[in-house]
């Protein structure tokens, strides 16, 4: 899983140690991608974790499962925030909690998908969750879509190849891309399949590259990020986890895909209460 841990007193210090970098081998967003947040929480009394989520109604946002929910809790607290520099104004407060009150946003619950039990159920992980926003958000481009059933299973030649991954996580492990940024970054990705054992025979996850020579992927942190179809709002999966020796962020990633009934019954529930 792809979710980062984050120590307070680093934060403190404004400085975050392998903790919170960028889509690896991807460049900064450039504000293409403002309904795209990052998640500060603490999950069992351990924390500060770091995910990455999107806007899908004013005040939900889409990110994984293992983001807002472990070992049968949900998170201890939960922050969300929008701007591509997750540090910026860290320096101004007293404290860490004023930098929280002032800058990031507080959220009212988080939901996990009612199947997710912390890849009990591997291949069939459920890991797709929601966070719901104590006050609304209305990003300048629009909000995260939800593709029809069956999308990805229906893509066919170049339609595979241009999809953008887009998160707040490490831009890599191996030198020289193990930065320390805590920013928003995007990459370029391809899907490579959606019927392997790993994917849950189709019926859950996407297998997509995660490699320099493509033009990106995630690792840690990217976690709950959206997959977004071509320059599209479309988002056709959230990040889950990387299948790569060592825990270098160089292998396959596997995202949790939105095209399918179990994603979006569970979707079209939390809307149905807290869409506006």
């Amino acid at each position: 899983m792809f979710k980062k841990l984050i120590g307070a007193a680093a934060l403190a210090c404004a400085f975050i140690s392998t903790s919170a970098n960028a889509v690896t081998w991807g460049q900064p967003d450039g504000g293409e991608h403002p309904n795209v947040g990052t998640l500060l929480f603490v999950q069992n009394g351990v924390g500060f974790f770091s995910c990455t989520g999107t806007m899908i109604a004013p005040r939900v946002m889409l990110t994984a499962g293992h983001c807002v929910s472990e070992a049968g809790n949900t998170n201890d607290l939960t922050y969300v925030r929008f701007e591509e520099d997750a540090l910026s104004g860290i320096g101004d407060y007293a404290s860490l909690q004023d930098w929280f009150d002032n800058e990031w946003i507080a959220t009212e619950t988080v939901i996990a998908h009612p199947e997710w039990a912390d890849y009990a159920q591997f291949p069939n992980t459920y890991d797709i969750g929601v966070v719901i926003l104590a006050e609304p958000v209305y990003p300048s481009n629009g909000f995260g879509e939800i593709p029809p059933l069956d999308f990805l299973a229906n893509l066919k030649g170049k339609d595979k190849q241009s999809f953008q991954a887009v998160g707040y996580g490490q831009q890599g492990t191996l030198p020289p891309t193990a930065m320390n940024d805590y920013e928003r970054y995007k990459g370029t990705i391809r899907l490579l399949e959606v019927n392997s054992y790993l994917s849950g025979g189709g019926n859950v996850s996407a297998k997509f590259s995660n490699n320099p020579g493509i033009g990106g992927g995630t690792c840690y942190g990217d976690s709950g990020g959206p997959t977004f179809y071509k320059e599209t709002n479309i988002v056709v999966s959230v990040t889950s986890f990387g299948w790569a020796k060592n825990g270098n962020c160089v292998g396959n990633d596997f995202n949790y895909r939105t095209d399918t009934p179990s994603a979006q019954d569970f979707i079209d529930g939390v809307l149905a209460e807290y869409g506006e």
